[in-house]
């Protein structure tokens, strides 16, 4: 239980860090806001998955986490410099799309027409 417990906060950690990070190091106005979603530690703390959304209309979700995995390097030394971390894990950007589709549940639920008997009760 004590390995799940410190992948967790390893995880908070990374994410704390990485959004005061990723403005700064990346600058590239074109990917708008980018905010970190979750990060998934691996168990040996080698590996981070860092999910992420963006509010950039204008670039693709594959372009938004593309262009961080190619600054992944970048990222993963200032976040060396930063958190204190024995090892800093790999990073792999992915682009988290549970926003959107939670967007699009809430839609299509408001959109169900419920029939009512003759009293006005669902």
């Amino acid at each position: 239980m004590q390995g799940v417990d410190r992948t967790r906060r390893v995880g908070q950690l990374l994410r704390r860090e990485l959004a005061a990070i990723i403005p700064r190091e990346v600058q590239d106005s074109a990917l708008g806001l980018i905010s970190i979603t979750a990060v998934s530690v691996s168990k040996d703390l080698r590996h981070a998955r860092v999910y992420i959304t963006s509010l950039a209309p204008k670039v693709s979700q594959s372009e938004i986490a593309a262009h961080l995995n190619a600054r992944s390097p970048t990222l993963r030394w200032a976040l060396g410099q930063q958190a204190q971390l024995r090892r800093t894990p790999e990073l792999v950007f992915e682009y988290d799309s549970s926003i959107e589709r939670g967007a699009e549940m809430s839609k299509l639920l408001e959109d169900i027409d419920i029939p009512r008997d003759e009293s006005g009760e669902a």
